[in-house]
């Protein structure tokens, strides 16, 4: 009996770990830095370098199986001014594209967004510019801050006529909980079950 006290009492424990967050901090200052953190316990990810893709790999070739994955390492491989909102942009549609149940289940925790365009070689085309950017921040950003809501937010676009170069400080925060990513897991398994069962009997006969 004892026995069944102790394991009831791990299963529950390692229930309750499943449902602490895990969390995802982004932040950008010339180049994206990735961190994962987990309870009281972070963990930089290094993003490597980028990798050169050969076109001579096959549709059947596992490399495709992680090409989503791959596609995330190299958006927060990209650098600059002009990289970051590629990233934003790539990040908006993709959130939008999702499905909902996924969108409800990933909760963006905070969001700081400080974009500054330099205007010192050209006032006129940087006003221009400046105009374009935030429209199109301040609109993808709204998009994005209605498919996941967020408390502690903040976006600002602003034009700097003294400053050379564009300048970006970001800092993001998104997290779920491990139980919908094990159930989610699980689930696509159980999906799976079928097409085993059929592979397994043809390779019987």
């Amino acid at each position: 009996m004892a026995v069944l006290y102790i394991l009831g009492g791990l299963l529950l424990f390692l229930f309750l770990l499943t449902l602490l967050p895990v969390r995802i901090e982004v932040a950008f200052r010339e180049e994206f830095a990735l961190t994962l953190g987990y309870g009281p316990l972070r963990f930089p990810i290094p993003l490597g370098e980028e990798e050169e893709e050969s076109d001579e790999t096959s549709p059947d070739s596992p490399r495709k199986e992680k090409r989503g994955l791959s596609q995330i390492k190299m958006a927060l491989r990209r650098k600059g001014f002009w990289g970051f909102l590629q990233t934003l942009a790539d990040f908006i549609g993709a959130t939008a594209k999702a499905t909902g149940r996924l969108i409800g289940h990933l909760k963006l925790k905070h969001f700081d967004l400080y974009l500054c365009l330099g205007g010192a070689y050209d006032a006129a085309q940087a006003a221009v510019l400046y105009g374009q950017v935030s429209a199109g921040v301040y609109g993808g950003c709204g998009v994005l801050f209605t498919l996941l809501p967020c408390r502690k937010k903040g976006v600002t676009v602003d034009l700097d006529y003294s400053a050379a170069e564009n300048k970006v400080d970001f800092e993001g925060t998104m997290s779920v909980r491990p139980l919908f990513v094990l159930t989610a897991g699980l689930k696509i398994l159980w999906a799976g079950v079928p097409v085993i069962k059929l592979f397994m009997r043809k390779k019987g006969t």
